[in-house]
């Protein structure tokens, strides 16, 4: 059967082949990863006839790519994509009767320039499978047989057991059937033969009325012995309207899982409920959705039809669905569980991120993705976070702080400042210490976000990490929203070809032969990293080694990472990988495109925030408005002294309102830097009126705060404005200034006869 063939060839390493076929394609694919960008051979003109079918299609589409011909292969593979008619059962048919044609698509996937659309061909025939699967004639037949000769039942309960879940509920219903108990033996044999994927579904079934095939249904998740049965079946005990039949199935199922699993299930049904809820939150293998396809199957049963129904989703959310199913359980088994509290926050908000929404916004017209689980109207993650309040949105950012989940820190950090106070925020107790942790965040987003719930808190007293809330504030003020990227290579030929092609769409670049004074630089220079891209063949440290320090660094523990591999480096490349997470490969020699690709796939992976210019410059305006905030009550915890070079550097932006702003916060501060910096905004004639008039009322307020810090030529300047310059609402604007210095009498005198006798 072709399911067996796919299954054990998606998990088996290419290296491990060796068929003669299989050696052809490899060789090929190492000829095109050689050729440099642009060099490939011209496309030869095919010409696909129109008697063509999906089988010849997909037929001369493996035929080319086994004589390294892609270019020819991978027009039969677009013109096979492309059929809008085309069967995917079809496709598996036909690669069934190929034995080696999921082995040659993954090795072409991974090895050769065409791979994107082999892996289209290879999704079909896995979509294929999943239809022939789930087909309900299929299944009914397959059932039907459990009854014929011994070779009919052996085929059946196989077939049976490739539908996995899609099996349990025509099973079930066999079972509620007394029209058809000639089968109930064979369907009740059956079932406890499909394992692992039909756990959640006989689990759900529990809630029928029907007794007798309820036990029946205990029975087989005993025999099945998979532990997330177990807070169904611990729920079914501590049920005092269950019939003792039911209780007693129940135990001894539970002590079936418990000798297979050699562990021991005691405690409370909503705690297990919870805990079932945390595996699915982590996405664990024993309980996540097949990454292979695209949606996942979450059970319910109809207490009205007495039936199993299912509701689809993307697989993207389906652990997230099913913890927040857990969490509602156990709530409702006991109202005050603060931990399934907190995780239903949690797996909401991650929900919410993973079906394209903004996380930090409450607005309810905000739509993304579908999730049919759900209501049509439905509070947004937000709504939920914040009215839960502080102790719940800081027990949902321990657990972001914890998995380096930017999407749920985010998510908590926004509810905690909308709603908290300082004596919610900072403190010495446990519960508060993730937001400060979250200054150490590998994501800038976070720890800005952070820095600014903290800093509006304005606390009077020390608290652990408060010195860093400054300087995170202080880096936001620069962010640009333009992507900087790290290039290391020692072969500097490389090193600028690559550096060249990723400084598109204005990113920075810095390119260096050696990774650490790469990261010198870009500590020096960038205010965030967004990529890192390395050569294989770096030496002092080597590949692994330089991974691996880089991300001991918080900042860098989640940055992207793309190994650009030199020929003969494939191994150490993929060992270099394999030891750190959000790696990806690309040949050294790969054209702009596929860098581009690589970096996309691995930045999807590290879920990492993206900044852009306008969020940039909402996160600098939001920052400048807390320093003055802090500046103005001037008892916090916090120096926005630190912040000084920023601010002037803001000053050179090119949003008129950070400039205003930057310039009212340095009016605050105590140094000649600052009020020579605000001066500089005020006595340029090539600022915008507005920003000089801006500037001219914080000059004021500095000489008020400060006295006189100007320089002489400064002050000089300021006197000749304030006496004749052509417009008077500056000419007035420069004189109040003037005037909050408090000038000596002779500077005084002096400004008072410019009008003698006029």
């Amino acid at each position: 059967m072709f399911t067996s063939v796919f299954f054990s060839a998606r998990g088996r390493r290419w290296r491990g082949l060796v068929s003669a076929t299989l050696a052809i394609v490899l060789a090929s694919a190492a000829t095109v990863w050689a050729q440099p960008a642009g060099e490939n051979q011209a496309r030869p003109e095919v010409t696909i006839p129109d008697s063509a079918t999906a089988e010849s299609l997909f037929t001369d589409f493996l035929h080319y790519a086994r004589l390294g011909r892609f270019t020819i292969a991978d027009t039969y593979a677009r013109a096979l994509l492309s059929r809008p008619d085309v069967d995917p059962r079809e496709i598996l048919q036909v690669a069934s009767r190929d034995k080696k044609s999921v082995d040659t698509l993954l090795i072409i996937i991974k090895n050769s320039s065409i791979g994107e659309n082999a892996a289209k061909v290879l999704d079909l025939i896995q979509r294929g499978e999943e239809l022939e699967r789930q087909d309900t004639d299929r299944i009914a037949a397959n059932i039907a047989n459990l009854i014929g000769d011994p070779q009919q039942q052996y085929y059946a309960i196989k077939h049976l057991i490739e539908s996995g879940e899609h099996a349990v509920p025509p099973m079930v219903q066999v079972l509620l059937d007394p029209a058809r108990s000639e089968l109930w033996p064979h369907v009740i044999n059956a079932m406890a033969r499909l394992g692992k994927p039909a756990v959640t579904p006989l689990a759900i079934a529990l809630s029928m009325r029907n007794n007798d095939v309820r036990v029946h249904l205990i029975n087989a998740l005993g025999e099945i012995g998979y532990p997330h049965a177990i807070p169904f079946l611990r729920n079914l005990m501590a049920d005092p309207h269950m019939p003792e039949a039911t209780t007693t199935a129940a135990a001894n199922a539970i002590e079936q899982i418990s000798a297979v699993t050699g562990q021991v299930f005691t405690g409370e049904p909503a705690d297990f409920l919870y805990q079932l809820g945390q595996r699915y939150y982590d996405e664990e293998d024993s309980v996540k959705a097949d990454p292979r396809l695209d949606t996942a199957n979450v059970w319910y049963w109809d207490d009205g039809m007495q039936l199993l129904a299912l509701t689809e989703v993307s697989e993207r959310i389906f652990g997230q669905v099913m913890a927040m199913r857990c969490c509602e359980e156990a709530l409702a088994l006991q109202a005050d569980h603060g931990d399934a509290i907190a995780l239903w926050l949690a797996a909401n908000i991650r929900r919410e991120s993973r079906l394209g929404m903004n996380i930090e916004s409450g607005d309810a017209g905000e739509t993304g993705d579908p999730d049919p689980t759900r209501p049509a109207v439905f509070p947004r993650a937000l709504y939920f976070t914040q009215t839960a309040g502080p102790r719940y949105a800081h027990a949902v950012l321990a657990r972001a702080v914890r998995d380096q989940d930017t999407a749920v820190a985010l998510g908590a950090i926004r509810a905690l400042h909308v709603t908290a106070g300082e004596t919610s925020l900072v403190g010495t107790e446990d519960i508060k210490q993730p937001l400060v942790q979250a200054l150490r965040f590998p994501d800038a987003l976070v720890r800005i976000r952070a820095a600014l719930a903290l800093g509006a808190a304005l606390p009077k007293s020390q608290f652990a990490d408060s010195q860093f809330v400054a300087p995170v504030l202080a880096g936001a003020i620069t962010l640009t929203g333009s992507e900087q990227i790290l290039v290391v290579d020692p072969d500097e030929a490389n090193l600028n070809r690559v550096a060249d092609a990723l400084r598109a769409g204005g990113r920075k670049v810095i390119g260096e032969k050696s990774i650490y004074r790469a990261l010198e630089r870009a500590r020096a220079e960038f205010q965030t990293l967004t990529a890192l891209f390395i050569a294989s063949d770096i030496q002092e440290p080597e590949l692994t080694t330089a991974l691996l320090q880089f991300r001991s660094e918080f900042m860098y523990a989640k940055t992207p990472v793309v190994v650009l591999v030199k020929s003969g480096q494939s191994l150490v490349s993929e060992n270099a990988a394999a030891t750190n997470r959000f790696v990806m490969l690309a040949a050294a020699s790969a054209a702009p495109a596929d860098l581009e690709a690589a970096l996309q796939r691995t930045q999807a992976e590290t879920g990492q925030a993206r900044v852009s210019e306008d969020l940039a410059l909402s996160l600098a305006l939001e920052t400048v408005d807390t320093l003055r905030r802090i500046a103005v009550d001037g008892r916090t915890v916090y120096d926005v002294g630190v912040a000084e070079p920023a601010l002037i550097a803001a000053q050179a932006s090119t949003s008129e309102e950070l400039q205003t702003k930057a310039t009212s916060v340095l009016a605050l501060a105590r140094t000649p830097s600052a009020q020579q910096a605000v001066a500089v905004m005020a006595l340029n004639t090539n600022n915008t009126e507005s920003l000089r008039l801006a500037a001219f009322d914080s000059l004021a307020e500095s000489a008020k705060n400060n006295g006189n810090l100007l320089t002489e030529g400064q002050l000089d300047t300021l006197l000749g404005i304030a006496a004749d310059d052509p417009d008077l609402t500056i000419r007035t604007a420069a004189s109040e200034a003037l005037g909050a210095f408090n000038l000596q009498a002779n500077k005084a005198s002096e400004f008072i006869r410019i009008y003698h006798g006029g």
